[in-house]
């Protein structure tokens, strides 16, 4: 091998493993009690024309059961807001054994392609304070 060719790969893995640092999200609070944590991630926002996609953490004050019967403590939701009509259809949710996103994922589901139903966003629900944050501007 040549040597300029072993110095090109070492200054590339050193690029990439100091760009690792960068690639983590930023959480910030929606809604905070004993029990549980939500949070949204700001540079998930996209806009569709009125709706907007966002990206969510719930965090569990203790463990709780999904679906299949493994135990999460957190899960990561992508959610369809529609800033027009209050309305909102969760697009896919993944569950973690260990809080934060960590650990193994459990379990996951994603909604059918094929026109899911929209649901009201609940006034003081966590999804209306994402509401406000994400529908406020008229581009994330």
């Amino acid at each position: 091998m040549k040597p300029h060719s072993l110095v090109l790969r070492a200054l590339t893995a050193m690029l990439l493993l100091a760009n690792c640092g960068w690639a983590h999200a930023e959480w910030a609070e929606l809604l905070k009690d004993e029990d549980i944590t939500y949070a949204w991630e700001k540079d998930s926002v996209r806009a569709v024309h009125v709706n907007r996609i966002a990206w969510t953490m719930t965090n569990l004050g203790k463990p709780a059961k999904a679906a299949n019967g493994e135990e999460y403590q957190s899960s990561m939701a992508r959610w369809r807001i529609q800033c027009k009509t209050d309305s909102f259809v969760k697009l896919s949710e993944s569950y973690f054994a260990k809080p934060e996103g960590k650990g193994r994922e459990v379990a996951s589901f994603d909604t059918a392609d094929w026109r899911p139903r929209d649901a009201a966003i609940r006034p003081g629900s966590y999804l209306a304070l994402l509401k406000k944050q994400i529908c406020t501007d008229p581009e994330p």
